[in-house]
């Protein structure tokens, strides 16, 4: 099955769509983004995770 492909995307959607996990290791907790940015899923304390906020330094603002 394959999915369907938006070709009308705009240039902020675009930079959304490069943060996406490109690998992820299990035992490390440890995910690298599309990006080449590299880092940890872990959370503790109830904070949130460098991944977490990797992908929220990288939202363009909603309008």
């Amino acid at each position: 099955m394959s999915l369907p492909t938006r070709t009308n995307r705009t240039p902020d959607e675009e930079q959304v769509l490069k943060h996406v996990i490109a690998e992820y290791k299990h035992r490390a907790q440890t995910v690298t983004c599309v990006c080449g940015w590299h880092g940890s899923t872990l959370t503790t304390d109830g904070r949130r995770s460098e991944w977490t906020d990797h992908l929220a330094a990288n939202r363009p603002a909603r309008n």
